[in-house]
C-alpha cells in the first residue's frame, strides 16, 4: 500500500514554493517524479487516488520501453508483481498464423506484460521513499495563473474540508487520457475511434507462451497477452461506439468470437464470457499539439495518445519522460524561468524523434486491420519473413525508430499487396483492386505523418517511388 508522504506543509508563497509541481501520479507523472528527484530537485505530485487501480489500459511494455526503464535505472520495478516476458507476436489470419520473434541481436531486451496497477505502485512506493518528493492524495481544481504564466495549483486533500495552494517554478500536467487541463494547454482535437472490451481469461493456453497474439479477419481485431503466470487478457475492439452489453451480449461475443480464438484458449474464453466482468476503455487518439504557456508542460497521455492495439503507449511514455528529464538537466537554476521555458519548448520541438513511429505505426495498422485488402497484404507480407516482418517487429518494438524505415515497410507491404492482386486472374480484380489499394494505404498514412511535425508528403512520395507504388 502507497503511504502518502507526511510532510507538513505551511500556508506561505516561500515555504510552498517547490521546483516542480506533478498533477497525476499515474504512469507518466509518476516515473517522471522518480526520474526527477535523482537530481535532488524538490518535487510535489499530487494524485486523486493513490490506491491500486484495476484497468484494462498499460499492461505491455514493449521492448523499447523496458530499454527506457534501464537508462532511467529502474528496470527493478518490474520484479515482485509476477510480471511476465514477452518475446513476440503471433499474428493470426483466418485459421493461419505468423509467429515473429522480437530482436535481440544486440541484447536488446524483451518485453514485460503485467497488471497495470501492480506496476504503478511499485512507482508510487518509490517516489514515497524519497526524501526530495511530497506526496499528496487529493484533487487538483484548478492551475494558478499569474503574468500569463502558470505558477502553482489549487487542490483539496483527501478527508479535507477547504484548499489549498501549492507553488512550483515548473508544473507537470499529467492527468492522464481524460485530463481536464489539456483542453486549456493544446489545440485541443481529441478523437475516440472506439473502445476495447477487456476480459481475464485465466488458466489459458496459447499457441506461444509469453508471447501477444493479435487475431485480424472478417471479425473485430482483438489481442491476447499473459499479465500474470495464469491469467491472459483479452482485449477486444469495438470500432466508434461502445459495445451494448444486455442480455444478449454474451452470446454476440460467443458467436462472433469463439470459432476465431485458438482452439487451447476458447474453454478459457467461453468461462470469462459466462463471468460477465467486463470492462470498456476509449481508445483515443490525440496529436501533441501543445500552446506555449510559460511554466507548465504537458506529459503522458494528456500530451499525446495512440490506438492502443500495438501497446506502444507506455513506451512513448517513457520516451517522454526520458526526454523531458534530459532537458530539464540543463537548467542550472529552476528559478530562471527563461531556461525553464527553453527546455520546455525543446521537449516539444524533439520529442517526436523518440515517439514519432509509435504513434504513426500504432494508428496506421489500426486502419490497416479494418480494411479487408491491406490486412490481408499486412499478413502475406510479415508471413515473408526475412526484412519485412524482422525490420517491423523491431519499430513495433519500440527499438527501431528511423521513420524512413517504417515508411519503407508500410509502402512494402501496400506494393506486396498490388501484386498479389495482378496474380488474379480476374481482369477486374488487377486493376480497379490494385488502385484502391494504393489509394487507401495513402489515406491511412497521408494524416498520420500530418500530425508528425517532421513528415512532409515529400516523404511520403519518396518512399512510394522508391517502391515503385504508383
Amino acid at each position: 500500500k502507497v503511504q502518502m508522504n507526511k510532510q507538513k506543509l505551511s500556508k506561505t508563497w516561500t515555504d510552498n514554493k517547490f521546483d516542480v509541481l506533478i498533477v497525476g501520479a499515474g504512469i507518466a507523472g509518476s516515473a517522471m517524479a522518480a526520474n526527477l528527484a535523482k537530481s535532488g530537485k524538490n518535487i510535489v505530485i499530487i494524485e486523486r487516488d493513490l490506491s491500486e487501480r484495476n484497468v484494462i489500459i498499460g499492461e505491455l511494455l514493449q521492448p523499447g520501453g523496458v530499454q527506457k526503464l534501464q537508462e532511467m535505472g529502474f528496470e527493478y520495478l518490474l520484479e515482485n508483481i509476477d510480471a511476465q516476458p514477452v518475446y513476440g507476436y503471433d499474428i493470426i489470419f483466418e485459421k493461419r498464423d505468423c509467429h515473429i520473434l522480437y530482436p535481440n541481436k544486440n541484447g536488446e531486451p524483451c518485453g514485460y506484460a503485467f497488471r497495470n496497477g501492480g506496476f504503478l505502485q511499485n512507482i508510487r512506493k518509490h517516489i514515497t521513499e524519497q526524501p526530495n518528493i511530497t506526496v499528496i492524495e487529493g484533487n487538483v481544481n484548478k492551475l494558478i495563473e499569474k503574468d500569463k504564466a502558470i505558477i502553482g495549483a489549487t487542490y483539496l486533500a483527501k478527508g479535507a474540508k477547504n484548499e489549498e495552494h501549492l507553488f512550483a517554478h515548473i508544473t507537470i500536467v499529467s492527468d492522464g487520457p481524460l485530463s481536464k487541463f489539456s483542453e486549456n494547454l493544446s489545440k485541443y482535437n481529441k478523437i475516440v475511434n472506439g473502445y476495447f472490451l477487456g476480459l481475464i481469461l485465466n488458466d489459458c493456453e496459447l499457441p506461444y507462451p509469453n508471447t501477444g497474439h493479435l487475431a485480424i479477419g472478417d471479425h473485430p481485431p482483438f489481442v491476447i497477452y499473459p499479465v500474470t503466470s495464469n491469467a491472459w487478457r483479452i482485449l477486444i475492439d469495438f470500432k466508434g461506439q461502445p459495445p451494448r452489453i444486455d442480455s444478449g451480449f454474451s452470446n454476440f461475443l460467443l458467436d462472433t468470437f469463439e470459432k476465431v480464438i485458438p482452439a487451447s484458449a476458447r474453454k478459457s474464453f467461453v468461462a470469462a464470457v459466462k463471468e460477465k466482468n467486463f470492462k470498456i476503455f476509449p481508445n483515443h487518439r490525440l496529436p501533441a499539439k501543445p500552446i506555449k504557456k510559460a511554466g507548465v508542460v504537458l506529459l503522458g497521455d494528456a500530451l499525446n495518445m495512440r490506438h492502443p492495439l500495438t501497446g506502444g503507449g507506455m513506451t512513448a511514455v517513457f520516451s517522454d519522460v526520458v526526454t523531458f528529464s534530459k532537458n530539464l538537466e540543463l537548467v542550472t537554476d529552476f528559478s530562471n524561468a527563461q531556461m525553464l521555458e527553453k527546455a520546455v519548448q525543446n521537449f516539444y520541438n524533439t520529442r517526436h524523434l523518440s515517439t514519432q513511429t509509435t504513434n504513426i505505426l500504432a494508428d496506421g495498422l489500426y486502419g490497416v486491420v479494418y480494411n479487408p485488402g491491406l490486412r490481408r497484404a499486412f499478413f502475406e507480407y510479415m508471413k515473408r519473413g526475412g526484412e519485412s516482418a524482422e525490420e517491423t517487429i523491431a519499430i513495433l518494438a519500440g527499438l527501431n525508430k528511423d521513420k524512413a524505415l517504417l515508411l519503407k515497410h508500410f509502402f512494402g507491404m501496400a506494393h506486396y499487396g498490388v501484386k498479389m492482386r495482378i496474380k488474379s486472374r480476374k481482369e477486374e480484380v488487377k486493376f480497379s483492386g490494385s488502385v484502391n489499394l494504393v489509394k487507401d494505404a495513402i489515406n491511412i498514412i497521408t494524416p498520420l505523418l500530418k500530425n508528425d511535425k517532421s513528415a512532409t508528403l515529400k516523404d511520403l512520395l519518396r518512399i512510394a517511388m522508391k517502391k515503385n507504388v504508383h
